[in-house]
C-alpha cells in the first residue's frame, strides 16, 4: 500500500484529504506542523508527501528543503491557498514536483497529481537501477582494458631485455596491442546495446553521426588513429540519455521546459559515465562537449572557440545534420536541404566553418549516404586495422 504523509496545520483541510485518499487505498500519515511532519517523515519513509505552504514552527519551504537534503528521489507535492506565483517558482526551484492550490473543489485532481508524481518516481529509480548496472558493466570491462594493457607492458620490459629475440617481441606487441583495441571495442558495443535495448532510436542516431563524423574527419585530414576516437564517440556520444526518462526521449508532442532542462544534462551524465575509462582517445570529452556551440551559446558548460575540441565541432555538427535529416518522435524529417540550410547560416558562427564546407561538400559533391545496413564494432575494426 502506498504511504502519503500529508502536512498541514488546518485540521479540517488535512482530515478531508486523508478520508479521500483512505476510500482510495492510501495509507495516510497526518502530521499538524513542519517539525513533528520531518520527524514523521524519518520514522515512516513515506512513498510521498503533501505539504502546505504556511504553517507554524517551520514553513513548507523548510520542510522541503529538508526532506530534499535528506531523500531527493521523494516526490513532494506542495500544496497552499496563497497563488502566488512567487511561491510556485521558489518551490519548484527548491525540488518540489509539484503545486496545488487550496482549496481542492475536485480531489481527483489530486488523485491525478499523485499518480503522475509516484510514476515519475518508478521512473527514476528504475533508471538509477540502470545506470547501477551500467557502472557494473563498465567496471568490468575497464578492468579487461587494464589487464590487457599490463600484458602490454610486460610484453615492452621483455623487448628492451630480450634484444636477439626483437621480431619475437614485435610480432608478440602487435598482438597485444591488437587485443587492446579489440577489447576497447568489446567495451563501446556493450554500451552501444545497452542503449539501443532501451532506445532504438537513440541507437541508429548515434551510428549516423558515427558515419558522418568519421568521413568529415577523413576528409579534412585526420590521422588514422583519430578517425578510430572520431567513429567511436558519435557511436556513443549520446550514452548520457541512459540518465532522461525514457517517456520525455519519445514523447511525440512538445516538451515542456522541465523536460527540455532534463533532456539537456545528457552531455554530463555521459562523461559521468565515461570519465573513468581510459580510451586512448578523448571520448568522454566529445561526449560532454557535443552540444557546445563556437559562440558560447552552447550547453553544458557555454564553451567557445578553442577550447572546444575538433573532434567535438565534427560530432556537433554531424549530430545535427543527422537529427534534421531523420525523423523525431516529435516530427517528420525536415530534410537534407533544411540541414545544410542550418549549418551554412550559422557557419563560423555555432559551426566550425571548415567543418560545415566539408560536410557540405561530402553531401554535394562526393554523394555521402548513410549506409543502410548496420555494420558491427569487428568490421568496423577490421577496416581500421587494414589502413
Amino acid at each position: 500500500m502506498i504511504k502519503v504523509l500529508t502536512i498541514d496545520d488546518e485540521d479540517i483541510f488535512r482530515e478531508n484529504i486523508s478520508a479521500f485518499l483512505e476510500d482510495n487505498d492510501y495509507h495516510v500519515i497526518q502530521s499538524d506542523n513542519g517539525e513533528d511532519g520531518l520527524e514523521r517523515f524519518k520514522k515512516t519513509a513515506p512513498d510521498i508527501v503533501l505539504c502546505d505552504l504556511k504553517m507554524p514552527k517551520m514553513d513548507g519551504f523548510q520542510v522541503l528543503e529538508a526532506i530534499v537534503r535528506q531523500a531527493p528521489e521523494t516526490p513532494i507535492i506542495m500544496i497552499s491557498g496563497t497563488g502566488a506565483i512567487h511561491d510556485v517558482i521558489e518551490s519548484l526551484r527548491l525540488g518540489a514536483w509539484d503545486y496545488i492550490l487550496k482549496p481542492i473543489y475536485d480531489m481527483g485532481a489530486l488523485e491525478h497529481a499523485l499518480g503522475k508524481a509516484l510514476e515519475r518516481s518508478r521512473l527514476i529509480r528504475e533508471n538509477r537501477r540502470h545506470r547501477e548496472h551500467l557502472e557494473e558493466e563498465v567496471k568490468k570491462r575497464t578492468q579487461e582494458i587494464q589487464e590487457r594493457t599490463n600484458e602490454l607492458q610486460m610484453a615492452n620490459r621483455q623487448l628492451n631485455s630480450e634484444i636477439n629475440e626483437r621480431k619475437a617481441a614485435e610480432s608478440q606487441l602487435k598482438n597485444s596491442l591488437n587485443s587492446l583495441e579489440k577489447t576497447i571495442a568489446g567495451t563501446i558495443s556493450t554500451i552501444s546495446l545497452i542503449v539501443e535495448m532501451r532506445d532504438p532510436y537513440t541507437g541508429g542516431h548515434q551510428r549516423h553521426v558515427a558515419q558522418l563524423s568519421q568521413a568529415i574527419a577523413q576528409e579534412m585530414g585526420f590521422s588514422d588513429e583519430q578517425l578510430k576516437g572520431i567513429y567511436y564517440a558519435g557511436l556513443i556520444h549520446d550514452i548520457g540519455k541512459l540518465a532522461v526518462p525514457i517517456e520525455i526521449l519519445v514523447k511525440p508532442g512538445p516538451i515542456s521546459e522541465i523536460e527540455n532542462m532534463m533532456i539537456r544534462t545528457h552531455p554530463q551524465a555521459g562523461w559521468e559515465i565515461l570519465k573513468e575509462i581510459e580510451f586512448p582517445w578523448p571520448i568522454a570529452e566529445i561526449a560532454l562537449q557535443h552540444h557546445e556551440r563556437l559562440d558560447g551559446s552552447g550547453y553544458p558548460h557555454g564553451l567557445s572557440g578553442d577550447d572546444i575540441l575538433p573532434e567535438s565541432r565534427i560530432v556537433a555538427v554531424a549530430d545535427v545534420v543527422e537529427s534534421m535529416m531523420f525523423h523525431r518522435p516529435y516530427r517528420a524529417s525536415l530534410g537534407l536541404e533544411v540541414a545544410m540550410e542550418e549549418i551554412s547560416a550559422n557557419r563560423g558562427q555555432l559551426y566550425d566553418a571548415g567543418v560545415v564546407d566539408t560536410c557540405i561538400r561530402l553531401f554535394r559533391e562526393k554523394d555521402f549516404h548513410f549506409d543502410s545496413e548496420e555494420q558491427t564494432l569487428d568490421e568496423i575494426f577490421s577496416s581500421f586495422s587494414d589502413r
